[in-house]
């Protein structure tokens, strides 16, 4: 949490001093795709933040992904400590287990399980970089996005004029890192209340991270 209000810090401070213009991230947004498809695999501590009416959901996870959507989940601060989830792409299924006593109870299950979501019924799958920039398109393919680029630090501000894109979600900021990934993702409601926030440090990319190591102990069993 220190982490996310150090660097919210330095954004708010970076903003005072430059003046974006709406509809000229396309260039950056670019730049950001063809970096991510240059990513084979990463991992990295992720923290979350929900929020859905008065109720908060924090959470900290070790993160694995790897191509083609390959995701490891494994809770080591909050609710449910212990817990990890395997995401395979290929079935569209989640592999589960709680933290504790019955670690060793794994279930399959369908990845819109109230077990396996955020409190905001966010899914396993909707947490890579790919996903967040996906996210970001319809906004930047409306000119609704702004941009700012100062001493190193990059980040794209969108905001929906008219209707919001994404359910509740009016605005949204992403912070690029110097490999421009997307490591810090935040959501606002229309009142400017933070909905939502993911944020990844100790990032390594392209690793060598193979399937037999991010699905360890998790595999689906062939039928």
């Amino acid at each position: 949490m220190k982490r996310n209000l150090l660097i919210a810090g330095v954004f708010c401070f970076l903003w005072c001093f430059v003046s974006p213009s709406w509809g000229e991230t396309q260039g950056l947004y670019n730049q950001a795709l063809k970096a991510w498809q240059g990513v084979k695999d990463y991992t990295c501590t992720m923290e979350s933040y929900n929020r859905l009416g008065d109720k908060e959901e924090k959470k900290t996870y070790r993160y694995w992904y790897l191509k083609p959507g390959y995701i490891r989940m494994k809770v080591i601060k909050g609710k449910g400590k212990g817990g990890e989830v395997f995401f395979d792409p290929t079935r569209n299924k989640v592999r589960g287990h709680k933290g504790g006593f019955f670690s060793f109870i794994v279930l399959t299950l369908e990845p819109t399980d109230k077990r396996v979501v955020s409190i905001r019924g966010v899914r396993v799958d909707q947490t890579s970089f790919g996903y967040i920039l996906d996210q970001l398109q319809p906004y930047v393919k409306a000119g609704e996005c702004k941009e700012l680029n100062s001493k190193g630090i990059k980040r794209i501000e969108c905001a929906a004029s008219a209707k919001a894109y994404h359910g509740d979600i009016w605005k949204e900021k992403v912070l690029l890192d110097n490999s421009l990934m997307p490591v810090l993702w935040e959501r606002y409601g229309k009142d400017g209340t933070l909905l939502y926030r993911l944020s990844c440090t100790d990032l390594k990319l392209n690793t060598g991270l193979t399937l037999q190591e991010i699905s360890k102990g998790m595999a689906f069993k062939e039928k």
